[in-house]
């Protein structure tokens, strides 16, 4: 049963250095609306499908270049072709600037009640250094318009571990964003990713990022100073206030399945992976001519699903049953260093264990 569909929408204004998803700068509305119809048709491929739908979501790229009319087409064409639950869950990203209040009240008619704004920061220095095109006021005004438009349910994310940023500069920014009439907040730390511009600063020694003493201490604040005022940490980087965690993002989590469409969207399908390619000229061509766009698919053996639960499990605060890890030894060091702690009978990740997640989980696996 397909409970979520994610949208890839790969146009953006700008590049952002840090970003390693598929996007790229695109202005002229005939690829855009190209795209769309494209998607479109890439729906009607999987109708045979088991469709019970909670979630749609937008992401990118920002979807919010799109014309807001465009965003309600889509959901329109969701609704009419699959079967789906009235309350749905219907975020959409947007960059600051992108969006004012008349393309809010477009999408919120059309059915969006949840908000994804991308502004990073409200420090200009903070945003000088991510490569960002707007300010701090943009951000500002873009949450103003989103709720004068009746949508309450936003998030905001906030990026840490930037070149020259102290511990000052991100309690400041937490004052801002926990002064604010927000539901939501997605932190993550900045990550130099090969291939990317920031990527080849941070190996030319070009662009230095924080040491790991200093991020992780930027994380304890983060956590500590969002649960004082009421966002609690249910998955690695979120946190939200009681009952606005992220349902469409929990699925991703907690094997669930969901159809991704455009390019390089992935889904999880009875068991099975598959994502589409990252090149759009491909993709186009393919789904006109009635073509799937998968360029890779994997079915998941027990093996793999054990170790996928305990992958996407440890990201949670719930974290997973303490019988999931056989090397029992391993279990106590992790407990009694600090890395974790065990409540009726679930491990879950501490601060200094969610540090170094992925070397804890292949020593599990």
């Amino acid at each position: 049963m397909i409970k979520g569909i994610y949208i890839h929408i790969p146009f953006c204004n700008i590049k952002c250095p840090y970003c390693d998803f598929t996007s790229f700068v695109w202005q002229e509305d005939k690829l855009k609306d190209r795209y769309v119809e494209a998607l479109k048709k890439e729906l009607l491929m999987y109708l045979d499908s088991d469709f019970d739908i909670q979630t749609i979501y937008f992401g990118g790229g920002t979807p919010s270049t799109l014309k807001p009319e465009k965003i309600a087409e889509i959901i329109e064409f969701i609704k009419n072709n699959v079967k789906h639950q009235k309350n749905l869950e219907i975020t959409v990203e947007i960059n600051p600037k992108t969006y004012e209040y008349q393309e809010f009240k477009i999408i919120k008619d059309a059915g969006v009640n949840r908000i994804s704004i991308g502004n990073q920061s409200f420090l200009e220095k903070n945003l000088a250094m991510l490569g960002r095109d707007h300010k701090p006021e943009d951000s500002y005004k873009t949450i103003e318009n989103c709720l004068k438009a009746g949508i309450s349910n936003i998030n905001l994310d906030l990026i840490y571990g930037i070149q020259n940023q102290t511990l000052q500069d991100l309690e400041k920014d937490l004052e801002i964003y926990t002064s604010l009439p927000i539901t939501h907040i997605s932190a993550y730390m900045l990550t130099a990713y090969e291939d990317t511009p920031l990527g080849t600063l941070v190996e030319k020694g070009l662009y230095h990022l924080p040491d790991e003493d200093l991020v992780y201490q930027m994380f304890l604040m983060i956590d500590q100073a969002l649960h004082n005022k009421g966002f609690e940490r249910y998955e690695l980087s979120n946190w939200a206030k009681k009952g606005y965690e992220c349902k469409h993002n929990l699925f991703y989590w907690t094997d669930v399945n969901f159809l991704g469409i455009g390019v390089s969207a992935w889904s999880y399908v009875d068991n099975k992976r598959f994502g589409n390619t990252k090149n759009i000229n491909e993709y186009l061509e393919n789904v006109e001519k009635g073509i799937k766009p998968v360029k890779f698919s994997e079915v998941l053996d027990e093996k793999k699903k054990l170790e996928e639960k305990i992958f996407l499990g440890l990201r949670l605060k719930e974290g997973i049953d303490v019988d999931l890890i056989k090397n029992k030894d391993f279990l106590k060091e992790l407990v009694d260093e600090g890395y974790g702690d065990i409540k009726d009978r679930r491990f879950y990740l501490l601060p200094k264990g969610i540090m170094v997640i992925n070397e804890i989980v292949r020593k599990v696996l």
